[in-house]
């Protein structure tokens, strides 16, 4: 319990410092603008590395698998610090320990879904990697190519519960495979193949908007219906995230990058987040499930802020943009902070779901 406990703090720590590293990119950081240079590893690298692991770790319940978020949230923790070359190693070993984690669970279980969530371990791995030996282009994208493939698989499997033709399957391969090839290809030719990552993360928002079971959620009451929103708003962002790509690739930086990027990582990463944080939280420290409807207001902070933040990056509006951003950090610390309240049982009466 408090191994689960206090990993899942230092992830939430990292989620912190990955956000005022953030704001520090855009001119307004609140603690550490020295931390600017390392928000995009802080972010994806060690906070969503270590929690996607932790969760992976609880599920299975095998001691070393805890080795994978703990060495990344250690990682994180001394990069922030200023341990660079060490913190750089802690992380890039918690990845590839987390890649031997995605091959037990497909040893485990071999399936389609678990096959689409071992690639995007691999993908964290090589992200890590680009970014180790300054490709942080090219690790931008494998990272969010890692996260798209751990959400899409996750949701694939969830997808068995409805009702697809035979078709359906071969279509997510073929989406993933599309996006697999120009993540592995772009340094080839970036700007083809930044095109290629954007169609397949395009198709695979699409058959994820056909298929997944987020619309019998919306159905539903409470909590269902509060994460079927999340997941359909956060693959409408990941369809023009994708489009993003198609039409102008991946500038190396500038405004076109931080709109194209921020539809991926805030507008489908963070919905995903939100989604799945009522189950994910309370599955981690055992708690019983709780929900409250105050978390609608964190999520709709969440969009209209991003919409606002990609406007301002398309129009050339650097207050919209910084004004975008910073509500965006706004929202995520404060659904966080219902979720905690909630979790834990104090203060909000939560409708139990």
């Amino acid at each position: 319990m408090w191994l689960r406990a206090g990993l899942l703090i230092a992830s939430v720590f990292l989620l912190l410092l990955a956000l005022d590293a953030g704001l520090a990119r855009l001119g307004v950081a609140l603690f550490l603008p020295a931390l600017g240079a390392w928000h995009g590893p802080l972010m994806v690298a060690a906070f969503f590395g270590a929690l996607i692991a932790l969760e992976r770790a609880v599920g299975l319940g095998a001691g070393w698998t805890y080795l994978a978020p703990g060495l990344m949230a250690l990682g994180g923790l001394v990069l922030a610090l200023g341990g660079v070359q060490a913190g750089m190693a802690l992380l890039l070993l918690g990845a590839l320990v987390y890649v031997a984690v995605a091959g037990y669970i497909y040893r485990l279980q071999p399936a389609d879904f678990t096959a689409a969530m071992g690639l995007g371990a691999v993908l964290l791995f090589f992200g890590d990697l680009a970014w180790v030996l300054g490709r942080p282009f090219w690790a931008a994208l494998l990272w969010a190519g890692y996260l798209v493939f751990i959400v899409a698989g996750e949701r694939l499997e969830l997808s068995r519960f409805v009702p697809k033709p035979p078709v359906a399957g071969r279509q997510f391969a073929a989406a993933a495979l599309v996006a697999l090839l120009g993540l592995l290809l772009y340094p080839l030719a970036p700007r083809a193949f930044a095109a290629v990552v954007g169609l397949g993360f395009a198709l695979l928002a699409l058959w994820l908007l056909r298929y997944d079971v987020a619309w019998v959620n919306l159905r539903r009451g409470g909590v269902h219906r509060f994460m079927g929103l999340s997941l359909l708003l956060g693959y409408v962002w990941l369809f023009l995230g994708g489009l993003g790509l198609i039409l102008w690739g991946l500038p190396p930086g500038g405004p076109v990058f931080d709109a194209v990027m921020h539809a991926v990582y805030v507008g489908f990463v963070f919905s995903m987040v939100f989604g799945h944080a009522p189950v994910i939280f309370p599955a981690v420290l055992r708690l019983p499930l709780r929900f409250h409807a105050a978390a609608y207001g964190p999520l709709w902070l969440l969009h209209l802020a991003l919409i606002v933040r990609v406007v301002g990056d398309l129009a050339g509006l650097l207050a919209w943009r910084q004004w975008g951003g910073g509500l965006n950090a706004l929202a995520i610390v404060l659904y966080f902070l219902v979720t905690a309240v909630v979790s834990l049982g104090g203060g909000l009466r939560g409708a139990r779901e």
